[in-house]
């Protein structure tokens, strides 16, 4: 950050040089996509861990809190809980638009430009995933147009912008060209894999519309995955998107920085604890850590904690703090990666897509390749018979393969909460204290920020979806 900010000083001086004639030519008046490109790639990364642990792990039962902070897992979801999602996500996109016009002006920059349509549309999904309703057309116009206060696209239409922007990168990309100036911390400038993460995104994004009409989605679905050739998708977890930081500061994985003291107080969820456990699943090591009093123990314990019980009961659960499972030592390493998406994602939603007759395939090999996936993916190992055992074991019954997916997308940002709000599975229980009537959160609230600075278009978006609460349903939702 300290040298991409050194560089924008030093082409604001060269600028400023100009009225004098006094242009040095050694001093770059513009910074190149190079220079932008890692920057977004890691504020993104950032939000996205930072709000999987904050916020949605707890909305859907991955994680629970064992002290007095438990307002997201009861459900109490305010404003303010947005301002980091909504400003995380949005604030890139001015960057990315920067990107684009730095390609357009430059045709060797084509993969650049390519690389920045494939991450709006990564962000949007997001953000509409998580709120509805969002500015889309206008939005980071603010200094290209002057558009300040932008409109909000009702969700169909932001669906349909996505669809639109993968389809332009995919056409865009150069596969023989790279990219000559760099940048690029997901794929280190491999352009086939781009052009597999964003037919893997396309899919993702089908998917999700699959219950509607609007998109036509089982007909595209269909031409994604039956042409391999022009729609090539992630099968590997080389191909994996993820952001993998240097270890160095700042360049660090984010609850790296988290106090170990606080890190008791994100206890892993009973529902993933014993679900792992029934199935001798060894994700289950990777997710959570033994219990501080069995630790060092030739017998560790796994216990996890239920969802928003009484603060009192939380603490004193199973005997209390020593005696509750934290979250893997992994998510304190400054190098573990941040996910954006995963080929076992990949896999599962391609069964998926045979499975309710989008596509043609073998669904069982494609789910079992999922599961294999995942293990990989968190450096755990599957046992020989895990796939033969009883409630593991290929039935082509889809909960079977919700809850799969669901596992392995533990910590890739949203992603669980928007599949489970997808599929409603798997069949969670809201805990005794959710303020919510026992309904697990549909969408979060705008921030706090749009009711005052863009209030009339706030207000429109709230009319047409029907409320800005909990429960308003987004338009994929079955």
């Amino acid at each position: 950050m300290r040298n991409y900010l050194y560089i924008l000083l030093l082409a604001v001086l060269a600028i400023g040089c100009k009225k004098y004639d006094n242009i040095n030519p050694n001093v770059p008046v513009e910074v190149h996509p190079g220079v932008v490109l890692p920057q977004v790639q890691y504020n993104i990364s950032n939000t996205l861990v930072d709000q999987a642990f904050e916020l949605s792990n707890e909305l859907v039962q991955y994680t629970c809190s064992n002290n007095s902070f438990t307002e997201v897992q009861r459900f109490k979801i305010l404003p303010g809980n947005s301002n980091p999602v909504w400003n995380g996500l949005y604030n890139r996109l001015r960057d990315l638009n920067d990107i684009i016009r730095m390609a357009d002006q430059s045709p060797g920059f084509i993969n650049y430009k390519a690389i920045a349509l494939i991450i709006k549309a990564h962000i949007y999904q997001i953000l509409t995933d998580v709120y509805g309703n969002i500015p889309f057309t206008e939005a980071g116009k603010a200094l290209s147009d002057d558009i300040v206060a932008p409109v909000y696209d009702p969700q169909v239409d932001v669906y349909k912008g996505l669809v639109a922007l993968l389809q332009e990168a995919n056409s865009l990309i150069d596969l023989q060209a790279g990219l000559p100036l760099g940048g690029d911390r997901i794929y280190n400038g491999n352009m086939l894999r781009w052009k597999k993460f964003a037919n893997s995104l396309h899919l993702r994004i089908l998917m999700r519309s699959s219950n509607t009409n609007d998109l036509q989605a089982a007909a595209e679905i269909g031409k994604l995955l039956n042409d391999p050739a022009a729609y090539p998708l992630m099968e590997t977890n080389e191909e994996n998107a993820l952001f993998r930081y240097s270890g160095a500061l700042p360049d660090v994985y984010p609850l790296s920085q988290t106090r170990d003291f606080d890190f008791k107080y994100k206890v892993v969820s009973a529902f993933i604890v014993d679900t792992l456990k029934k199935y001798n699943d060894s994700r289950l090591m990777q997710y959570t850590r033994p219990t501080n009093a069995t630790a060092n123990t030739t017998n560790p314990q796994y216990v996890g904690l239920p969802n928003s019980l009484p603060i009192t009961d939380a603490a004193n659960y199973n005997g209390g703090f020593d005696h509750q499972s934290y979250l893997g030592t992994r998510f304190q390493s400054v190098t573990e990666p941040a996910v954006w998406m995963s080929s076992s994602e990949v896999y599962f939603l391609r069964a998926e897509a045979v499975l309710r007759g989008f596509a043609t395939g073998d669904a069982k090999n494609l789910y079992e390749k999922g599961i294999q996936a995942s293990f990989t993916q968190w450096g755990a190992v599957i046992a020989p018979d895990f796939l033969q055992q009883e409630g593991i074991a290929f039935t082509g019954n889809l909960p079977q393969l919700y809850l799969q997916k669901f596992i392995s997308l533990f910590f890739t940002g949203f992603e669980g909460w928007s599949d489970y709000r997808r599929t409603g599975y798997p069949q969670l229980v809201p805990g005794p204290t959710n303020v919510n009537d026992g309904k697990i959160p549909a969408r979060i609230p705008y921030p706090l920020q749009e009711q005052t600075l863009n209030a009339k278009n706030y207000a429109q978006a709230v009319a047409q979806m029907g409320g800005d609460d909990l429960n308003t349903r987004l338009w994929w939702q079955p």
